[in-house]
């Protein structure tokens, strides 16, 4: 049987196009396959790892977390893939977003005005923003709960 197809830790950085520090973390966060580790000291992906890197740096580029990614992943390693099941997470990660939206707009809605009523001068005892953040609002707070 022919020797399987191999990249080795740091060609696996440079054809996916991350650094070695973010690979190393990849690894660490258990996402990447498995590595064979010969006795010479190398660290060999499959030629394919490049696929799953560049999977994981996008799915961090829109926000999933490192929990959500390691499902992801471990779903495609299995033979039955569904796509539902990546659908499912993916539509979490589309609510959790959505809500974090609505969060920065009532925010904005709720310190924009102060900002802009603000006169820029006097002490910050007669500070608008200051005063408007030292009282309690029945009408809306200015940072939300985190929930979970």
């Amino acid at each position: 049987m022919p020797p399987l197809a191999t990249l080795p830790f740091a060609a696996l950085a440079e054809k996916s196009g991350v650094d070695i520090e973010t690979l190393a973390t990849y690894e660490r966060l258990g996402l990447l396959s498995k590595p064979r580790r010969p006795a010479n000291g190398l660290i060999l992906y499959p030629a394919d790892e490049d696929r799953r890197v560049t999977f994981i740096k996008r799915s961090f580029e829109l926000g999933f977390s490192a929990e959500a990614i390691h499902e992801m992943v471990s779903l495609g390693r299995g033979k039955q893939k569904s796509c539902q099941e990546i659908y499912a997470i993916a539509e979490r990660q589309l609510a959790d977003i959505r809500r974090r939206l609505d969060d920065l707009a009532r925010i904005e809605r709720t310190l924009a005005p102060l900002v802009e009523s603000c006169p820029r001068r006097g002490n910050v005892a007669d500070c608008i923003i200051v005063n408007a953040l030292s009282h309690t609002s029945t009408k809306s707070r200015a940072v939300p709960e985190r929930k979970g």
